[in-house]
């Protein structure tokens, strides 16, 4: 933790610097300023974790630091040192967010302590950002694999994706058909990702996901996003339809350069990972785009790429090429169907399990989906080989065995968790699917607890 000691006294500063870095509980880094003034220069260059002030110091007293504190260091914290007792000075440190107002004398015991606070208090608030942040990474990549296979991405989710000028997608696969070593293909497209993810964040905002047999990089540039920084290329006026009839020659050839850097990157990406996993890799880079929405057509232009990239003695990266799209590759179209119906099954499970105890339709499914309810009704049981509500009532049965294990539920509270308006009807539904009622179900677990 890094700790800022502000005081006019330089004995006041020498004994609390001696004193936290000699601290055997933590391991501080402190720094020290004579005034408000020279605090602040601290704080615009560094960052600080807690500040420890003297109210009267010339130039710029305590107060006034809170309050620049409280204004542009929100993450900081305050704690005020002074030789009076003053009611006023406590009210206005209140005011500027001041976690201690303590009064001169003080002993080691109470300075520790408030120092001590700090740290844990620090320590938590980056466990709960840190948890946080990998939420939001989580439901950014949910999304975007939604929005892969044409399922539309809310509105008020947006926000996870930060504005950009154009985006591409990279289709990377192991260029043989075997696993190298002792990896399985899960681990080693996870480690395919963490290592394209750090490789790309310099140059844009990029997110990987994983799909069979092969990861799915989405980098998009011209933004200052979370895990990337503003693109070098984003003066050009790029947006990724290099087959546009009324482009200018300047403006044709600035994207030719836009889309060779990335190319390039991407050549030098699959060489990091050679040297890195021990194996080959061969990638499909699809054009660049300007609309989110377009993203299943440049995953589908990534796959052709791809195939493309998989023959013998071809380039490790490939482009995607206008001629290649007007051709549209019917092998690349069937993976992509295939792979989004299994994608929309999945959804639709998932938000069935999490809504049991609602009044589930399919319609509602397909309307939340923006599908017609008769080709995801199809579609559902040639995947699953059963109707949507022949797999609802058997989930449903499913969680309420979970509950009636608790001897302490009543069978009619199970019934209205899992969806069952009439008692009745679901322990006859029960009966039919377990072979018993749930009160003999119930009374059986607990003669034989586990």
């Amino acid at each position: 933790m890094h700790v800022l000691i502000v005081d006019d006294e330089s004995f006041v500063r020498r004994s609390l610097a001696e004193l936290l870095e000699r601290d055997p509980a933590a391991c501080h880094s402190v720094s020290a300023a004579e005034n408000g003034l020279a605090a602040l220069q601290i704080l615009q260059t560094r960052e600080v974790d807690l500040v420890i002030s003297d109210i009267r110091m010339p130039g710029m007293d305590g107060l006034e630091l809170a309050r620049y504190i409280s204004e542009h260091e929100p993450d900081t914290e305050t704690v005020l040192l002074t030789g009076h007792q003053d009611f006023v000075y406590a009210r206005q440190a209140l005011r500027y967010g001041v976690r201690e107002y303590l009064v001169k004398p003080i002993s080691v015991e109470s300075i520790l302590g408030v120092v001590s606070a700090a740290g844990e208090r620090l320590q938590s608030r980056r466990q709960e950002q840190q948890v946080l942040r990998l939420r939001e990474k989580n439901l950014r990549r949910k999304l975007l694999t939604d929005l892969l296979y044409g399922m539309p991405l809310p509105f008020f989710e947006r926000h996870l994706i930060p504005p950009f000028s154009s985006f591409a997608v990279l289709s990377v696969s192991l260029r043989g058909v075997s696993l190298p070593g002792s990896w399985s293909e899960q681990s080693i497209y996870a480690a395919v990702i963490n290592i394209l993810e750090e490789y790309f964040s310099p140059h844009a905002f990029t997110v990987g996901i994983q799909e069979e047999q092969a990861v799915m990089l989405l980098f998009a540039t011209g933004t200052a996003g979370e895990n990337g920084a503003a693109d070098d290329y984003d003066d050009t006026g790029a947006s990724g339809d290099t087959g546009a009839a009324d482009k200018s020659g300047s403006t044709l050839k600035a994207e030719a350069d836009f889309t060779r850097c990335y190319h390039e990157l991407a050549v030098q990406g699959l060489e990091k990972l050679t040297a890195l996993l021990k194996s080959l890799f061969c990638a499909g880079m699809s054009g660049f785009h300007s609309e989110l929405e377009a993203l299943p057509e440049a995953y589908r232009e990534s796959l052709e790429a791809l195939r493309l990239a998989k023959l013998p003695e071809a380039a490790p990266v490939v482009r995607h090429s206008g001629a290649c799209a007007a051709g549209a590759d019917a092998a690349a179209d069937e993976e992509l169907h295939s792979k989004a119906k299994r994608r929309i099954i999945s959804v639709v499970i998932d938000r069935m399990e999490a809504r049991l105890q609602e009044n589930l339709s399919l319609k509602l499914m397909a309307d939340e989906l923006y599908m017609n309810p008769t080709y995801l009704g199809r579609i559902f049981k040639e995947d699953m080989g059963e109707g949507f509500s022949s797999m609802l009532t058997r989930l449903r049965i499913k969680r309420a065995k979970e509950l009636l294990e608790d001897v302490t539920v009543k069978v009619y509270e199970v019934s209205e968790r899992v969806g069952f308006r009439d008692p009745a009807y679901f322990s006859l539904l029960f009966k039919k699917a377990v072979g018993v009622t749930p009160q003999e179900y119930q009374k059986h677990n607990n003669r034989n607890p586990r």
